[in-house]
């Protein structure tokens, strides 16, 4: 029992923080643990974060660890206007910045689901919105080649000719070598002669 109390008196000491504490379920993190008397509180200042690309050292605010306390405000250089100066390019790559993708619209899988409601409108008979549909499907995947087809389809049935002849053209433009190219040409002259 001697040999515990010891063990614990030195816990105490060498940490600073009440070893109670620890027996009580309370979190240790929550503890600030005192520097022992004896020795000197030296205040370092706490490591500063590594810089952003393209920011000085002088950009970052002093951090002082304590979250209450009011962080001061960086001074914003006022914009100097330059008539001769044209305005970058959004394209352009900046320090830290990703660049903005090609199409942010891309979303496969959303657009083989827009295929498959499509397609249940198509055999239920709403036309209509099996043709809205593939039009989605075809704004979230613009190379998707087979929603082209069934709204060509559609367009054909309906008797609107020059919408199915647009859409048959469009098809073979984004899968030129499809099992069908031969079939969807024949199509596209038929449907060109009338």
């Amino acid at each position: 029992m001697l040999h515990w109390m010891l063990k614990l008196a030195l816990l105490i000491v060498v940490c600073g923080a009440p070893a109670w504490s620890f027996q009580q379920g309370q979190d240790p993190q929550q503890q600030k643990p005192q520097p022992p008397a004896d020795q000197p509180s030296s205040s370092h200042p706490p490591p500063t974060p590594p810089l952003e690309p393209g920011e000085s050292s002088s950009a970052k605010p002093e951090q002082t660890g304590d979250p209450t306390a009011p962080q001061p405000q960086p001074e914003k250089p006022a914009p100097t206007p330059t008539p001769a100066a044209k305005p970058a390019s959004s394209n352009a790559a900046k320090p830290g910045v990703l660049p903005p993708e090609d199409n942010p619209a891309w979303d496969p899988f959303h657009a083989a689901q827009d295929m498959d409601v499509g397609t249940f409108y198509m055999h239920k008979g709403d036309m209509d919105a099996a043709i809205g549909r593939f039009q989605d499907a075809i704004r979230l995947r613009p190379n998707f080649a087979k929603p082209r087809l069934m709204i060509a389809e559609i367009y054909e049935k309906k008797g609107d000719k020059s919408e199915a002849l647009r859409y048959y053209k469009e098809y073979l433009q984004v899968f030129p070598d499809a099992p069908d190219s031969a079939k969807v040409k024949k199509k596209i002259e038929k449907l060109s002669k009338e």
